[in-house]
């Protein structure tokens, strides 16, 4: 059975961090500190990381808060790999400490942005290597007030996000996006699902109703 395609539903991206490369500036956790207005603690690099990336992009999408119906979707191939061998050798000599167990579940990086962002709602952290799989499972699980999705790594180190609002455009000069670069590309202005899978149209291309 194929899966429902969510017809006529089209999201403009209305924020984006990280487009080129995800590096974050080589200040990025003087700046996280002064958004936070101290230093996060006890979270992990991974989770630091991802509240960087999500709260630079609700700015660039000029929103003060993400509405309670968004999805929040996260993705990292490798999570907390840093932690996880920290871990694992303080296994070989004595129980882990309690703090790095906690950082190692990759999964803790959900309550720090919950928090951060004063919101509760639909939100996942989702371990896979095609990074284009993330955007699918969000566009399916979506509703009218759209998803922030963040892609986030470690090693090396990035943080990449988009904001998605829905808008109401004509479905004109829309194709299948071919790879992951192209669909997060600065050039692109609009998403939509498709039955190959995310479909992708210049910003200039698309015009409202």
């Amino acid at each position: 059975m194929k899966p429902e395609i969510k017809e006529n539903l089209v999201w403009k991206i209305t924020g984006r961090v990280g487009h080129v490369d995800g590096k974050p500036p080589d200040n990025w956790r003087d700046l996280l500190a002064t958004r936070l207005g101290q230093r996060p603690r006890r979270i992990g690099m991974l989770a630091e990381l991802a509240l960087y990336g999500a709260l630079d992009c609700l700015d660039a999408a000029d929103e003060a808060i993400l509405p309670k119906d968004a999805v929040l979707r996260v993705c990292s191939m490798h999570g907390a790999s840093a932690v996880i061998s920290q871990v694992l050798e303080q296994n070989q000599t004595e129980l882990p400490m309690p703090f790095s167990f906690l950082q190692s579940q990759s999964s803790q990086l959900l309550p720090a942005l919950a928090t951060a962002l004063k919101w509760q709602g639909d939100a996942a952290i989702v371990m896979a290597r095609d990074r284009m799989s993330l955007a699918l499972l969000a566009a399916r699980q979506a509703g009218p007030n759209g998803m922030l999705l963040g892609w986030v790594e470690e090693s090396p180190c990035s943080s990449q996000w988009l904001r998605l609002a829905r808008c109401a455009i004509r479905p004109e000069n829309f194709t299948a996006a071919k790879s992951f670069g192209e669909m997060i590309s600065s050039d692109v202005g609009y998403w939509r699902l498709g039955e190959a899978g995310i479909e992708i149209s210049l910003a200039q291309d698309c015009k409202t109703n």
